[in-house]
């Protein structure tokens, strides 16, 4: 338990370690109106059901958008998770000893520990889906109990109004008390379910969405390779590759133990779920759906899968426990080195060059630029473009992320070509949201 705390004591103290990006300040101004505004801006996103948005909202009612007060949020659902958590390891054989383990399990899994400073719904998918294994597992190992289907079917519309991913997780829950002998709780688990959803199906149906949900597409599609090191992606995500092959061969020999106990078959399924969606849904719907928060349904039932071992009389199993562990420690502290210091960037572009207007060709570069600028007073002018700085533009900073817009050469070349004078650059961050700006006259 010490560890535990300890856990979640180094996530507060680290909630500002990266700055807010373009995907929790999309969450900040949808929650930032009405509860119809929220509702209209969801629909036209059509990439997430409303409900984190929703809550999000409530939370703005008492507390300022400021960065610490915008993550305190998801650390409060993280917390909740972890609760939900204890609860749900109750409907297993596991052990006092077991049961802290799957907690921790879940405190230290890198995806469950980076949603927990992260103004986004992943949380919130993650806590319901922990309610939803408790109170499956007491179904299906248990007597039948009204008050039990009742948590069951609240938790999974909850889930399914947080996130698309959590309807493959309800639906293997559905086929687990079919085939568990509750067809009745079955039934009406799936059908109220669905039928607490039709508010938000039919207004996806009637409504257009905008561009915005085209953002879906960015994802990249399984692989053969990305499909072998799945295990790895939820265990121990951002680990040097050899760290994630030995998680992924942990990881496959624990589903594949957890496979032949009925006890734990369900388990297994329930990892399973999302990741067999991805590799059905992106071939149907020619998307990119591979991505580890998508699979945040998953995190729980692993969790206990690890639990177990931990509790097995058989040695290697224990060992197998206590390493992945370890290698999901080590995800969790292992740097994201694709965030951009935001805050840094708007701070240094009107140091350098006050009043001067910044131009940039997305939203993901403009949005957190202006909130850094209105949160420190900066007074930086963005402008978003849809093309190049020519002639006629006044004087200022062309600001690029180039991984996301593919152009001819540098733009400093473009300037250049337009006959405008580069007097000055900056370059920040790594990978995907690497930026390059120049200033010119």
């Amino acid at each position: 338990m010490v560890l535990i705390v300890g856990v979640v004591a180094g996530r507060a103290a680290t909630l500002l370690r990266y700055d807010l990006w373009y995907d929790e300040l999309y969450s900040l101004f949808t929650a930032l109106g009405d509860l119809s505004q929220l509702w209209q801006a969801s629909l036209a996103d059509r990439v997430h059901p409303p409900l984190f948005y929703a809550v999000l909202w409530g939370w703005l009612q008492f507390t300022a958008p400021t960065p610490t007060l915008l993550r305190i949020l998801p650390l409060l659902i993280f917390a909740g998770t972890l609760a939900a958590t204890w609860w749900a390891t109750g409907g297993t054989a596991l052990s006092v000893r077991g049961r802290v383990v799957a907690v921790l399990a879940v405190a230290i899994n890198p995806i469950a520990f980076d949603a927990a400073a992260e103004v986004r719904g992943y949380t919130l998918l993650l806590a319901m889906t922990a309610i939803m294994v408790g109170a499956m597992l007491r179904l299906v190992r248990g007597a039948p109990s009204t008050r039990t289907l009742v948590i069951l079917i609240l938790g999974a519309t909850a889930a399914t109004w947080t996130h698309y991913f959590a309807w493959p997780f309800v639906a293997v829950t559905a086929v687990i008390l079919y085939l568990g002998h509750r067809r009745r709780e079955a039934l009406l688990f799936t059908g109220t379910t669905l039928l607490a959803s039709l508010p938000w199906i039919a207004a996806l149906l009637t409504t257009k969405g905008s561009q915005v949900s085209t953002q879906v597409g960015w994802t990249p599609a399984g692989t053969l390779t990305s499909i072998a090191l799945l295990p790895g992606m939820l265990l121990a995500d951002r680990v040097p590759m050899y760290g994630l092959i030995i998680a992924s061969v942990l990881g496959w020999t624990l589903l594949a133990a957890a496979a032949r106990k009925a006890d734990r078959r369900d388990l297994a399924l329930l990892v399973a779920a999302a990741p067999v969606a991805a590799v059905f849904g992106g071939l149907l719907l020619d998307l990119g759906l591979w991505n580890g928060r998508y699979f945040t349904a998953g995190v729980i039932p692993l969790a206990l899968l690890i639990a177990h071992w931990s509790d097995s009389v058989k040695a290697p199993q224990r060992v197998g426990a206590v390493l992945i562990l370890g290698l999901s420690a080590w995800g969790t502290l292992t740097p994201a080195t694709w965030r951009t210091p935001w805050r840094s960037v708007a701070r240094e572009l009107a140091a350098r060059a006050p009043g001067a207007p910044i131009y940039a060709f997305e939203g993901f570069t403009v949005v957190p630029l202006r909130y850094y600028s209105d949160l420190d007073g900066l007074g930086l002018v963005v402008q978003e473009r849809k093309t190049w700085p020519d002639s006629t533009t006044s004087p200022g900073w062309l600001l690029l992320r180039p991984s996301m817009f593919h152009y001819r050469g540098r733009g400093s070349d473009e300037l250049r070509a337009a006959e405008r004078t580069v007097t000055d650059s900056l370059f920040d961050g790594e990978g995907t949201n690497r930026i390059e700006a120049w200033r010119f006259k």
